[in-house]
C-alpha cells in the first residue's frame, strides 16, 4: 500500500477501527476448514493444512486503498473486477491473468426472496479458483452476514474456501466480493460443473445454490523438481519443488528431523528473474505464509506463469525459529492455571476464566498462536470462537474465547509465529527446463 498521505492514513485507520467482524460466520468457516483438514490427513501424511483454523488471516480491505492506475485499468476489464479494484492488493500474477485473458465470464443471476446473487467471473487452475460475485437486496446488507460459503463438485467440497470477510460500515444494498478456493493437492477438472453455495444470516436463512460450468481449458502448471538441501544457521531445509500455476507459484519445503530448531515461518520468499524483477510472497486468503510444524510446508508467491524468464532465483529470508520443546504454551482451563510458557520468550499468559486465554507478546505482524490441541493430541482449533486484539507498542494482547465440551485438559497452544530468526537466508538458482 503506497502513496498514502497523512490524511489518507488517518481515514484508513478510522475505517479499519470501525469494522465489525462477523464472528459467527468466521467460527462456522473455521469449523468447516478444520473438518476438511482432519479428513485430508486421515489416510496419509500430507503437507501442512492450507487452512489452519486458528491461523486464518482475516483480510480487511477498504475502498480508500489506492493502487496503481495501470493495474486498476487492467482489472476493470473483467466483469466483476471493476467494483472490487479497491479491495484487491496489487498482484503481478493477477495482472498477467487479465492481460492474457485467462478468466471466464459467468454472468449467472439467481434471486431468492429479497436477495439477488450474481456470479460475475472466475479464474481457475489446478492450484485453486477465484470467483467474483455480487449480492444485492433492497434491505440493508450491513445487517446480515454470510454463514456458509462453499464450492462443490457433484456435491463434494471442491478444495477449501480460504475465508475472509470484507465488512464495511454504513448502510448498503450492494456488496461485491470474491471467494478463493485452495488445495493441498492439484484440483481435478475432469468434471467442469460446479455448485456455488452461499447462506445468509437473515430471518429467512436465505440459501443460494448456483450451478455453473467452466468451458475454457485449464492450463497445466509448470513444475520444477529441485530436491536440493541448504543449511541456514545449522538447520537443514530441503527445497523439494517449485510449481507455477496462473493464480500462484508454490514452493514446497521440508525440514530435517535432526534440526534442533522448529522453523515457524518464512516471512519473505520471492522469485527473481534475470532482470531483477521480483514476484513476492502472497499473504492473503490464499495463504502465502505457512509454518513448518508438520515439518513440511507450502509457500505461495505471485505467479510469473505468463512470462518467459531466462533465469529464476528463489530467495527466502526472515526465517522464524524456536528451539524444539519451546514452541508451545500449555494451560489448564479447569483450574485456570498456566502450566508451561517458554522461559526464553517474552510472553505473558493469563487464564482469566475457564474458557478465556489472554496472551501478551511482542508485535511482529503475525498471530502468535496457531493450532490448538487437547491432552490426547486432538486438533480442537475450531473451539476458538472469538479473539479480541489490543495493542500498546511494542506489545499486542490477544484475548481468546473458546467453546469447550468434552476436551481433555491440559490444552496446548502451538506457537505459530515469534520474532526470533535464523541467521542467514536461502538463495537458489532454479533450472528452467523448457
Amino acid at each position: 500500500m503506497t502513496n498514502l498521505n497523512e490524511q489518507d492514513w488517518q481515514k484508513l485507520t478510522e475505517e479499519l477501527d470501525a469494522i465489525e467482524i462477523p464472528r459467527k460466520a468466521l467460527h462456522h468457516a473455521r469449523t468447516q476448514a478444520v473438518q476438511r483438514h482432519r479428513m485430508a490427513r486421515k489416510n496419509k501424511r500430507r503437507l501442512y493444512s492450507l487452512v489452519s483454523a486458528a491461523t486464518i488471516v482475516l483480510l480487511l480491505f477498504v475502498t480508500s486503498i489506492r493502487i496503481s492506475p495501470v493495474v486498476a485499468e487492467a482489472m476493470a476489464k473483467i466483469p466483476g473486477f471493476a467494483s472490487v479494484v479497491g479491495m484487491i492488493a496489487v498482484d503481478k500474477g493477477i495482472h498477467d491473468i487479465v492481460d492474457n485473458d485467462y478468466y471466464e465470464d459467468l454472468g449467472i443471476v439467481q434471486t431468492e426472496g429479497d436477495y439477488t446473487l450474481t456470479l460475475r467471473s472466475v479464474v481457475a487452475d489446478h492450484s485453486g479458483m477465484t470467483i467474483f460475485y455480487k449480492l444485492e437486496s433492497p434491505s440493508d446488507l450491513s445487517k446480515i452476514s454470510i454463514t456458509t460459503l462453499e464450492v462443490t463438485q457433484q456435491g463434494v467440497p471442491f478444495g477449501v474456501v480460504s475465508p475472509y470477510a470484507i465488512s464495511r460500515t454504513g448502510k448498503r444494498t450492494v456488496q461485491e466480493d470474491k471467494v478463493e478456493i485452495t488445495s493441498i493437492d492439484d484440483l481435478s477438472y475432469d468434471n467442469m460443473s460446479f455448485e456455488f453455495h452461499l447462506h445468509l444470516s437473515d430471518a429467512a436463512k436465505t440459501k443460494f445454490t448456483v450451478p455453473f460450468t467452466l468451458t475454457n481449458p485449464i492450463k497445466e502448471p509448470k513444475v520444477y523438481e529441485l530436491n536440493r538441501s541448504v543449511v541456514v544457521d545449522g538447520q537443514t531445509i530441503d527445497v523439494k519443488q517449485l510449481k507455477i500455476s496462473p493464480l500462484r507459484a508454490e514452493i514446497r519445503l521440508a525440514t530435517d528431523e535432526q534440526n534442533t530448531m522448529r522453523l515457524l515461518k518464512f516471512t519473505s520468499a520471492r522469485l527473481i528473474d534475470e532482470n531483477g524483477e521480483t514476484w513476492g510472497q502472497l499473504i492473503n486468503g490464499a495463504g502465502g505464509v505457512r509454518n513448518l510444524r508438520d515439518d513440511e510446508v507450502s509457500i505461495s508467491m505471485q505467479s510469473n506463469y505468463f512470462r518467459q524468464p531466462k533465469k529464476l532465483t528463489l530467495a527466502m529470508e526472515g526465517i522464524e525459529a524456536l528451539p524444539k520443546g519451546s514452541d508451545y504454551i500449555e494451560v489448564d482451563f479447569e483450574q485456570q492455571k498456566v502450566l508451561y510458557v517458554p522461559s526464553e520468550l517474552d510472553i505473558d499468559v493469563q487464564v482469566p476464566s475457564s474458557n478465556t486465554l489472554a496472551v501478551t507478546y511482542p508485535s511482529a505482524g503475525w498471530q502468535l498462536l496457531g493450532e490448538i490441541e487437547d491432552q490426547e493430541g486432538n486438533d480442537i482449533s475450531s473451539n476458538l470462537i472469538e479473539m479480541r486484539v489490543s495493542s500498546e507498542a511494542p506489545y499486542v494482547t490477544a484475548v481468546s474465547t473458546l467453546d469447550f465440551e468434552h476436551e481433555m485438559n491440559p490444552i496446548r497452544f502451538n506457537i505459530n509465529s515469534y520474532p526470533l530468526y535464523l541467521d542467514g537466508k536461502v538463495e537458489m538458482d532454479i533450472p528452467l527446463n523448457e
